[in-house]
């Protein structure tokens, strides 16, 4: 084991005899710059993988998970499987349920999951998952015939929706306008006969079902229906419920805690009526969780399930054989040596000064969850009040540490205070102040009120400006759609980035910034 621990050493040693410094890292950058190459040509030669990810079509990645715990060692489960329609169309679709019996069994034209098992303990894990596709206009779609809701309401529970209706203006308005005035009114919390309809009148079916009472009150055809809203990189996300309503002898989906009509290739219907979406017997405490994740149609997908069924290890062992919810993750992590090499060029050829070395990096991040223009807004707002209390400090003469974790508890009062104000007065985008990481903000906050009581006023200025503006251009490559999922086919560009910034590493000579400041010499 000392001999086979010693072997890279040796190794090092020998490139150390053989090459200078300055040779090893051409060599390093030929090397990485080949290996990139080369596995990107061959992944698109050879796989089929495609260079630029086509767009006008998505492929959507549902994994759904089933967990529950036993109770019997006797369990079987009951799963509604997604609705099939004419506009939605499945490309495979797989379980992973080890100790099970799988079968697909229909009842009364619902497709259902079943499993079996002799032999449950403990908790118990179950997975399906599935790569689907929309065709058409989805609006046009016919739908299968479904029983309507019925409206069940009466005495003192139509009273009270009468009322409530009465508070909606837009008597005279477009259906779509109506509808969403009637929920919005049901989202008031001031109004008491919205009240009392959520809390006494519900019969624990939630807002959904009242909003489709009080649409029927209105004339309108309703259904209520379950499904999965698609949503890029979502993990761990749970059932969603809808309002299904005929308008113009249209169906058309709508979310009544969004407010908004739902296009129909924007959900997967996992369920319609009052039936369970899971049964389980011979357990409890069931969960249901879905994770989706969006791919591009074409060659990609046949490519990647191509390398898979030929066992390619370049497949195998890439982040393509993780779950969807992990690879979520790593489709965010691949995009971070983008705002690294942004980083590297601003602070060692252009010589832009930053406050931290690779805070914007995590500025950048947090801009992605944000966008920009608010990014930066409530960057300079959490700093700017943050050196106001950190200047209140200075004067107690605390040690480093303490200080330090003051200043994080400023930061994390004024995040409550920009949320809670800016919620107060109906503006969500103040809520998102919880995506900066408030650990980099509190040192940097340290750090710029230490370099104030050095430098002065305007180095602070400088390195802020800067740090922003490495932020900002780190945030627009990374926010390009069409280079994260460049990036996610061929993770193998990252060789060649590190490649490039060993590169520029190695360079020790001006600054474009050096050049303005040693202008007057040249002019002597």
């Amino acid at each position: 084991l000392i001999t086979l621990a010693q072997l890279p050493i040796n190794w090092l040693y020998l490139m150390d005899s053989i090459m200078s410094s300055a040779r090893q890292i051409q060599f390093l950058v030929v090397l990485l710059i080949s290996l990139g190459i080369g596995a990107v040509a061959y992944k698109h030669l050879v796989l089929g993988f495609p260079l630029i990810s086509n767009e006008q079509e998505v492929v959507w990645n549902l994994e759904t998970k089933i967990t529950f715990d036993a109770t019997s060692s006797n369990a079987r489960l009951m799963f509604n499987l997604p609705e099939t329609t004419l506009n939605r169309k499945e490309l495979f679709s797989e379980v992973f349920s080890p100790g099970y019996q799988f079968e697909l069994i229909n009842q009364s034209g619902t497709d259902y999951g079943m499993w079996s098992t002799s032999n449950a303990v403990g908790k118990q894990t179950l997975y399906i998952r599935s790569q689907t596709y929309f065709l058409g206009n989805p609006s046009e779609v016919a739908h299968v015939d479904q029983p309507l809701a019925s409206l069940v309401w009466e005495g003192a529970a139509i009273q009270a929706a009468k009322a409530l209706l009465l508070t909606v203006n837009e008597a005279t308005a477009d259906s779509k306008t109506r509808i969403r005035a009637i929920a919005l009114a049901l989202n008031r919390v001031t109004d008491e006969n919205a009240y009392v309809l959520l809390n006494e009148y519900s019969e624990g079916r939630g807002r959904q079902w009242v909003l489709s009472q009080l649409l029927m009150l209105e004339g309108y055809e309703t259904r209520l229906v379950q499904g999965v809203l698609l949503e890029d990189m979502r993990r761990k996300q749970s059932i969603h419920h809808l309002v299904e309503i005929k308008i113009d002898d249209k169906w058309l989906l709508f979310d009544a805690r969004e407010i908004d009509f739902v296009d129909w290739d924007r959900v997967i219907i996992m369920q319609r009526g009052d039936e369970p979406l899971l049964d389980v017997f011979g357990g409890q405490n069931s969960q249901v969780s879905f994770s989706t994740l969006k791919d591009q149609r074409s060659s990609f997908t046949t490519a990647l399930a191509s390398a898979q069924r030929d066992s390619n290890p370049l497949v195998d062992f890439s982040i393509y054989s993780l779950p969807i919810a992990e690879q979520n993750t790593f489709k965010l992590l691949l995009l971070i040596p983008l705002g690294a090499l942004v980083v590297v060029i601003l602070r060692n050829l252009v010589g832009i000064q930053t406050s931290g070395t690779f805070m914007p990096v995590l500025i950048a991040l947090s801009f992605l969850q944000t966008s920009l223009i608010l990014g930066i807004v409530l960057f300079v707002l959490v700093v700017g009040v943050g050196l106001i209390m950190r200047s209140y400090l200075s004067r107690l003469n605390l040690l480093l540490v303490p200080r330090i974790a003051s200043v994080l508890v400023f930061v994390i009062i004024i995040y409550a205070a920009i949320g809670i104000l800016s919620f107060k007065m109906g503006w969500d985008w103040g809520l998102k102040v919880t995506f900066f990481p408030m650990i980099i903000l509190s040192w940097t906050i340290e750090r710029m009120s230490i370099l104030w009581d050095e430098e002065g006023g305007h180095e602070v200025f400088i390195q802020s400006v800067g740090s922003l503006l490495t932020a900002s251009l780190a945030y627009l490559l990374m926010s390009n759609s069409t280079i994260a999922d460049t990036i996610f086919l061929f993770p193998e560009i990252l060789l060649i980035v590190l490649a490039v910034i060993i590169a520029i590493g190695s360079y020790s000579g001006y600054r474009l910034s050096d050049l303005r400041r040693f202008e007057p010499m040249e002019r002597l």
